[in-house]
């Protein structure tokens, strides 16, 4: 069953800059403002991606990278995510995006890696009140196979 959260706090825009890995900076910005759990939604283009597709029989992403042709940016016309820090203290951020690689191809899946190019622009919003349920409800991102 899920938990509930009872309220939004603060509400963030923020611009990863050229060259920034997603995940890491995030993180970061997660971490100076001290928010323990958030939502997060944005867009913009990546020079590169490693994006990734569970399969639940091997507990295991498999991976593919993902390159524009020609010089073009790879544009993300949609990331969506959530991010709770564990009880060790690190941040556990998860991803998805859907990402357009070429004119007429997208692919869609979980974000495990990438570099920014040139922004990504997020919308960071605060999750309080229930945090600690919301970290039992994601334990398995920190105690694998719950």
């Amino acid at each position: 069953m899920g938990k509930s959260i009872h309220g939004m706090g603060r509400i963030l825009f923020v611009k990863v800059p050229e060259g920034s890995k997603p995940h890491q900076y995030i993180d970061e910005v997660l971490a100076s403002q001290g928010i323990e759990a958030a939502w997060i939604n944005g867009l913009g283009g990546m020079r590169w991606a490693r994006v990734g597709f569970f399969d639940p029989q091997a507990w295991r992403y498999h991976t593919i990278d993902v390159e524009s042709s020609q010089g073009r940016v790879i544009e993300v016309a949609s990331l969506v995510g959530n991010s709770v820090r564990g009880p060790d203290g690190s941040y556990h951020t998860h991803i998805h995006v859907t990402l357009g690689v070429e004119p007429g191809r997208t692919v869609a899946g979980h974000l495990v890696d990438a570099e920014v190019e040139p922004f990504l622009e997020l919308v960071i919003v605060e999750l309080v009140g229930g945090v600690e349920d919301l970290r039992r409800l994601l334990s398995h991102r920190w105690s694998p196979r719950q």
